[in-house]
């Protein structure tokens, strides 16, 4: 008869601190950035290659880049209002970070890269 083990190892705060890649702090008003950016949206496809109607991700593309918009870390700002601005130029308050887009817990599987915290929008 065989035995199976499993080795299961835990990260302590320090080390995953360590590991998780380091984020600003959005309610540091010297962190924020006033730019110009045109809003995009992106639907979200399954693996069989079929878009899931109502679920996407906003990303603001300015300086030559894209950035993923992640809503929970923002000051109010919500889908609902980035919808109306698709494909469209704004003013935007925000904060650039870097970290996991999806789920701030460690032990989640989430996306990972920078992306915005929106604190205004000047339409």
């Amino acid at each position: 008869m065989f035995g199976l083990s499993a080795c299961h190892t835990r990260k302590s705060a320090e080390t995953s601190e360590e590991m998780t890649p380091t984020e600003s702090n959005a309610s540091d008003p010297s962190a924020q950035k006033q730019v110009e950016a045109k809003v995009i949206y992106v639907p979200f496809e399954n693996k069989a290659g079929r878009l899931i109607e109502g679920v996407g991700d906003y990303f603001l593309v300015y300086e030559n880049s894209e950035w993923f918009v992640k809503f929970d870390c923002s000051d109010g700002a919500d889908p609902g209002d980035l919808k109306p601005l698709i494909d469209q130029t704004a003013k935007f308050s925000l904060t650039e970070r870097e970290g996991q887009w999806d789920s701030d817990d460690p032990n989640v599987q989430s996306r990972i890269g920078k992306y915005v915290c929106i604190h205004a929008i000047e339409r």
